[in-house]
């Protein structure tokens, strides 16, 4: 058999094995460039996009979070005087500070939009070990804009009963944040040019 393919191989010639390399190589070439294509897709049309909004959350998030200590600290845990003027200040103050960090859950508001409109636009985008998480926040801001946001509010005890509303688990904004950056690593390590080492 090998005496055969000796023969073959001496008749057809080295430009045989040059049209074989040629083959394989533009096949791996076209490969990846369609790895590289889907992985630019996915990140300027879906996880990039999530990445920028959920992060903003997250950051707003904490910020809502020191000024509810700082509410804590100034306006609950302090004995404030009894006196008339003293009230009426310490009340302006305390509902200041309510209606400041309002704003940034207002915000929070905003950005979900923008990431209900992203995942609705880019769904054909989304790895399939993320569908669940994405429909959960889906379904999170649907009870928001009809149960907090809307003109239907479901009464306490049915609400308590089936569970809080939430604006944005902690594990959307993780997972986003994981993928985009396996994503982003995988990119330029595609496009990193084959002579460049990591030094």
């Amino acid at each position: 058999m090998e005496h055969y393919l000796q023969y073959i191989m001496s008749f057809l010639g080295g430009g045989f094995a040059v049209a074989v390399g040629n083959w394989v190589s533009s096949a791996a070439a076209a490969r990846k460039q369609r790895e590289v294509d889907h992985l630019k897709g996915q990140l300027q049309g879906l996880y990039g996009p999530l990445f920028f909004f959920t992060q903003q959350n997250e950051k707003l998030f904490a910020l809502c979070g020191k000024f509810n200590d700082a509410y804590t600290a100034e306006f609950v845990s302090k004995s404030w005087s009894e006196n008339e003027h003293t009230q009426s200040s310490v009340r302006k103050d305390a509902e200041t500070t309510i209606d400041i960090s309002n704003q940034y859950v207002r915000r929070v508001v905003a950005n979900n939009e923008r990431v209900m409109e992203v995942l609705e636009k880019g769904w054909h985008l989304i790895d399939a070990e993320d569908i669940e998480e994405f429909a959960q926040f889906q379904v999170d801001f649907t009870r928001f804009k009809t149960e907090v946001d809307g003109t239907l509010k479901p009464p306490y005890a049915i609400y308590k009963k089936v569970g809080d509303v939430s604006y944005m688990r902690p594990s959307v904004i993780d997972r986003v944040k994981k993928k985009s950056q396996i994503k982003e690593a995988r990119l330029r390590e595609l496009l990193r040019p084959w002579w460049r080492c990591e030094g």
